[in-house]
């Protein structure tokens, strides 16, 4: 697995280390196991490497539109119903995703008694306004102590003591009706769609160990798990240690 440097500047070989990255790791296998799969027209994973691409070459669908270089074979309705699509399981497929990494790229790089731990920590995602964003919310900045429009977005990352590897994340809204400024939208929760929003608004010492159990199912292991102490409690540390990590 090679790395980009930050001032590269050739896109050709950019998009083709994505290939690469795409190939070595079978993220098409990966993400039809998240439900990211459409009956016909484009490959789903054409979509997505799309997508990272433009990440690292950085431009965006728009911009290559409004100058004339946008060549793909795929209509702007196409690329965001795949982006917006409530079926594909994201958090899962970015678990899979590290978890293949870490298992086959980076585990034999170190020796087998360092201690692999797991990260977990918030930060703002603010907005400017949120009266069209679903679950927009009043969300309280531990860093500055006041109120903020947006979310709390929690992240969940695997790290070996010199590597990082983000692993999953969702973002938290408030679970106070008062606080949500935003539309409200109803989903079956028994589907992808009804469960992501159902884990948004609940407390983030639950939504951490919803986290860490779809990291462990998806095969990866830490020995501990780092995290701030203000959102910690006497429960979560003994589910954590029953699943044979300390803290």
């Amino acid at each position: 697995m090679s790395s980009i440097p930050q001032n590269y500047c050739d896109e050709n070989e950019l998009i083709d280390c994505v290939q690469r990255f795409f190939s070595r790791h079978h993220v098409g296998k990966l993400l039809a196991k998240c439900n990211g799969m459409k009956e016909k027209g484009v490959s789903p994973v054409s979509l997505l490497r799309y997508k990272l691409s433009n990440i690292f070459v950085g431009r965006s669908m728009y911009m290559q539109q409004r100058t004339g270089s946008f060549k793909e074979d795929f209509s702007k309705n196409t690329f965001y119903r795949f982006l917006n699509s409530a079926k594909t399981n994201w958090l899962r497929f970015t678990s899979l995703l590290a978890a293949d990494i870490v298992n086959n790229d980076l585990k034999d790089l170190t020796d087998d008694s360092r201690k692999n731990v797991f990260i977990v920590d918030d930060s703002l995602f603010s907005r400017t306004s949120c009266k069209k964003t679903e679950l927009g919310s009043k969300v309280f900045d531990h860093t500055d102590m006041h109120f903020k429009k947006g979310f709390r977005m929690l992240t969940l990352s695997w790290s070996d003591g010199n590597t990082l590897i983000p692993v999953n994340s969702c973002l938290l809204a408030s679970a106070k009706e008062a606080n949500i400024i935003g539309p409200v939208k109803n989903f079956d929760n028994r589907t992808i769609a009804g469960k992501r929003r159902k884990l948004a608004q609940t407390k983030a010492p639950e939504a951490m160990m919803a986290l860490l159990d779809t990291a462990l199912s998806a095969g990866l292991k830490a020995d501990y798990v780092l995290f701030d102490s203000w959102f910690s409690n006497p429960a979560q540390i003994t589910a954590i240690h029953s699943k044979g990590m300390d803290v």
